[in-house]
Order: C-alpha cells, then sequence, then structure tokens
C-alpha cells in the first residue's frame, strides 16, 4: 500500500475514533471521509462500500435509533471494518 494511503487510512480512522468517543459529530465524521476518501488509490469496490457505509450513518443520525432500520454503533463497527481491509488492498 502506498504512503499516501497510509496517511489518509490514518486519519480517517483518527477521525472515526474521534466520532466514536463523542467529540465528532456524524456528519462530520462524514465530511472527513469524503474529502479523504477521494484521494485513495483503492479498487472502485471500496469507494462504493465506503459510499454506502456514510449514508447509513447519516441516515442513523437523522432518524431516531428506533425508528431506523440499524444502529450508529453497527455502522462505526464496519467503518472499522472496512478500513482494515482497505489498510491491506
Amino acid at each position: 500500500m502506498s504512503a499516501a494511503n497510509t496517511e489518509t487510512l490514518a486519519r480517517m480512522r483518527a477521525a472515526l475514533d474521534q466520532h466514536v468517543a463523542g467529540s465528532m459529530p456524524a456528519q462530520e465524521l462524514v465530511r472527513a471521509w469524503r474529502d479523504a476518501g477521494g484521494g485513495l488509490a483503492l479498487p472502485p469496490v471500496y469507494g462504493q462500500a465506503m459510499e454506502e457505509l456514510l449514508r447509513r450513518l447519516e441516515m442513523s443520525a437523522v432518524f431516531a435509533q428506533d425508528s431506523c432500520s440499524f444502529s450508529s454503533s453497527a455502522v462505526t463497527d464496519q467503518l472499522a471494518r472496512w478500513l482494515d481491509k482497505a489498510a491491506t488492498a
């Protein structure tokens, strides 16, 4: 993996960690990931998967947890797995 990918993924992981810790709102996390994700040298399927997860996170932030089919914590767990897979791509 390129050094640029490594640095970008580290920034994305830091943003995710801040969100999970409660110091970064979902909308800021989504914006940070979208800004960073465009610069990654990964197969297109990674971008598609990332965008789907970010849409889910946005929806879980907009709707009450009980009216949404998935929780924000489940989505953040999936984003963490996405980072792990992207690091080995």
